[in-house]
């Protein structure tokens, strides 16, 4: 058997949490702290899976939201830690009554201290971390899918919705879009940090079987066709997201004053062999189009560029060994040198194949093309969960999870 690409690296250390980790982010305000999130099936279902499920089980159908027969009952906690000096140590537990299915810091200066996490009874909460403090994660406001519509959204009896997964606009620090279990993807605004969040009833994005990611794009100019001013006041942005159906849907849309409007239709792109689970955005060159790198069940990686307007274009793609869950861009050079025009290096969690560092990039002979420069494969079931500590340069300092045996791992990748 051929040797895999990339270097074997191995952890410096490692912990067993006491439930299943789903999500983990570093916090961009303090770079020494990261919030893993967990995720709880409780056993007395009959449907419920046993921590020791073999690792090898298909992830969606027995961890992640599904719409059951009945409803489920599920707990978690967000657990914070402190990276220093090349040790991890446990600083506090926050017990939550419902499993997390996503947690983020906010990326907006003077908010990098607020982290929102959603959960498996379609809540939306927000915390503030003080590390001056002896408990330094703070609760500041949750609000369910109910109250966020005013009423418009609710559960039928018998029937629940989980919030799979959420993602902060890039620039607009009070805009964000989350997703749903019943394959709806919203836009929620946050007027304060305290409450008072409303929640779009009328879904930008709908997929056919379960959403499972969603990320606003920091690209602008989607809006304006050839000729055709922008109107004072409004604010445009495009939306993607990704879900069971296999299918990647994105859909452009405007910001006027205090309400949100729909410029577009939402598209589809086919072309992916297995649900869509994760999306990066990496930039828009100069004729407008916009890069984007998505993760599928299917275990591979593809680059797509989209323009302004038309179909979308795949131009690269590689197997990773296992389903890629999330990504995480460690940084994006696209100053031109000997050897590409751009580079962009991703973190990849890639579920039961663990943890993997790639490159993707354009040579200067217009290749584009995806390189695996490292791998991490301690894990014994699924890596749902990955981040770098900020500030990481010529060696990335890594946090990854797996969650059937609750295993969070510090490893560390020397950059070539």
């Amino acid at each position: 058997m051929a040797d895999k690409p990339g270097k074997l690296v191995r952890s410096s250390k490692t912990e067993i949490l006491e439930l299943p980790p789903s999500c983990v982010e570093f916090c961009p305000a303090f770079p020494s702290y990261f919030l893993v999130g967990t995720y709880s099936l409780q056993q007395e279902h009959e449907n419920a899976v046993p921590d020791d499920a073999d690792a090898g089980s298909d992830p969606e159908r027995d961890v992640l939201p599904v719409t059951p027969k009945q409803p489920q009952s599920r707990n978690g906690s967000i657990v914070a830690f402190r990276l220093a000096n090349g040790d991890v140590t446990h600083v506090q537990t926050m017990p939550q009554p419902s499993a997390l299915l996503d947690l983020r810091f906010s990326p907006h200066e003077g908010r990098r201290d607020m982290c929102a996490a959603v959960s498996s009874t379609a809540t939306l909460a927000l915390f503030r971390l003080a590390p001056n403090k002896e408990q330094p994660l703070e609760h500041l406001n949750t609000m369910d899918i109910a109250a966020m519509s005013s009423g418009e959204i609710e559960p039928s009896p018998g029937e629940e919705i989980l919030f799979t997964s959420f993602g902060w606009h890039p620039s607009r620090a009070d805009l964000m879009a989350v997703t749903t279990s019943t394959g709806h993807v919203y836009l929620v605004h946050l007027a304060t940090s305290e409450g008072n969040w409303s929640l779009n009833a009328e879904p930008l994005i709908t997929h056919t079987l379960e959403a499972w990611c969603v990320v606003i794009s920091p690209g602008l100019n989607f809006t304006r066709r050839p000729g055709e001013a922008q109107e004072s006041g409004n604010y445009s942005f495009r939306v993607y997201s990704g879900g069971d159906d296999s299918m990647l849907r994105h859909r452009t849309c405007v910001w006027s004053e205090d309400s949100f409007t729909q410029s577009s239709t939402a598209c589809e792109l086919r072309g992916h062999d297995a649900g869509v689970t994760a999306i990066l955005p990496l930039f828009v060159e100069e004729d407008g189009h916009e890069l984007v790198v998505t993760g599928s069940y299917d275990e591979n990686i593809r680059l797509f560029s989209f323009p302004p307007f038309g179909r979308p274009r795949k131009l690269a793609e590689s197997g990773l060994g296992g389903g890629v869950w999330r990504l995480n861009l460690v940084d994006l050079d696209t100053v031109a040198n000997q050897s590409y025009t751009w580079r962009a290096r991703i973190l990849a969690s890639c579920m039961h194949a663990g943890v993997r560092v790639i490159d993707v990039l354009r040579t200067v002979n217009g290749e584009d093309r995806f390189e695996i420069l490292g791998r991490f494969e301690e894990h014994k079931s699924m890596n749902y969960g990955s981040d770098l500590q900020p500030g990481s340069k010529d060696r990335l300092s890594i946090v990854s999870t797996s969650f059937y045996d609750k295993r969070l791992c510090l490893w560390e990748f020397e950059m070539a």
